[in-house]
């Protein structure tokens, strides 16, 4: 069972509680444009000891923003025949049972590992967090109680003297993660930061993954498309004109600027993110 924060958890030090350490790399910025996880690497640690890890490349079905591939090192060609979220999320929901989960910006992967499980249909209950386990940030640690001038990973591992190695892939960057977490903490129970429940309250905070985007209210084609999985035929206005194409609605999400329709789109044959308000017409894809 995960845990949850309750009195014997948060009273209980780093060394006696189950830590999974996570990091994710991703077609771009926001999960809830589209954007994808291409890389998850996983560590469990207990009593600070490794039992268990995982590192896997995953196909995002959508291609990935040139700014993010240079970035990670990850192309569209190295994600081919890899398998989808879904075929991994057994794997990693049982490395991830029972423990507390931490990353470097652990708002960012936990956007992305939540609409993950989201959409491989792990989510129950569209109110609790997915997963419901809490997330410890070291990247918040360092910017309320460290003074290191810049906190990315890189800078706050060589302030306290780890050793970085392959930068910006998922699981090299989780061990480094492992490393200052553990240096961090050390640190802090000097200063009377002993416990998790000490730990969350110093980055301000438990920090969960984020709820779904609010409802939109839908044309009934579209809600038809998205329960069923069937196909539509739209008429979309983009930034060169409008054009017809097929989709097939995943989700619907909202934004900056409005509702988006995140589609598997058939003239590009990848994920594509419409925007609801540009979408001019739609019929079912058998009417057109």
């Amino acid at each position: 069972m995960s845990i949850d924060l309750s009195a014997e958890l948060t009273d209980k030090r780093l060394a006696d509680v189950p830590i999974v350490v996570l990091d994710t790399e991703t077609t771009g910025l926001d999960p809830l444009m589209g954007h994808r996880v291409v890389e998850i690497g996983a560590l469990r640690l207990e009593h600070w000891r490794p039992v268990a890890e995982m590192g896997r490349l995953v196909q995002p079905d959508r291609k990935l923003d040139p700014g993010a591939s240079r970035v990670h090192g990850i192309y569209d060609e190295d994600l081919a025949g890899q398998p989808a979220f879904v075929e991994i999320a057994g794997e990693l929901l049982a490395l991830m049972d029972g423990a507390l989960l931490v990353a470097h910006n652990a708002a960012f992967d936990a956007g992305f590992v939540g609409m993950e499980f989201r959409l491989s249909g792990y989510a129950r209950d569209d109110h609790a967090p997915m997963p419901p386990n809490p997330w410890l940030c070291t990247l918040q640690l360092a910017r309320r109680r460290f003074h290191f001038g810049r906190n990315n990973l890189g800078a706050v591992a060589r302030q306290l003297n780890i050793r970085v190695d392959n930068a910006h892939r998922a699981l090299a960057d989780v061990y480094t993660t492992a490393a200052i977490l553990k240096r961090m903490s050390e640190q802090l129970q000097a200063q009377g930061v002993e416990t998790v429940g000490d730990l969350l309250q110093a980055q301000g905070g438990p920090i969960y993954a984020p709820p779904p985007a609010p409802p939109v209210d839908l044309p009934p084609l579209l809600a038809d498309a998205l329960a069923s999985g069937g196909d539509l035929c739209i008429e979309y206005v983009a930034s060169r004109g409008s054009s017809r194409r097929v989709i097939t609605p995943t989700y619907v999400t909202t934004g900056s600027g409005g509702a988006y329709v995140i589609a598997y789109c058939h003239l590009r044959h990848e994920q594509r993110t419409f925007r609801l308000d540009r979408i001019l017409s739609m019929e079912p894809a058998g009417d057109g």
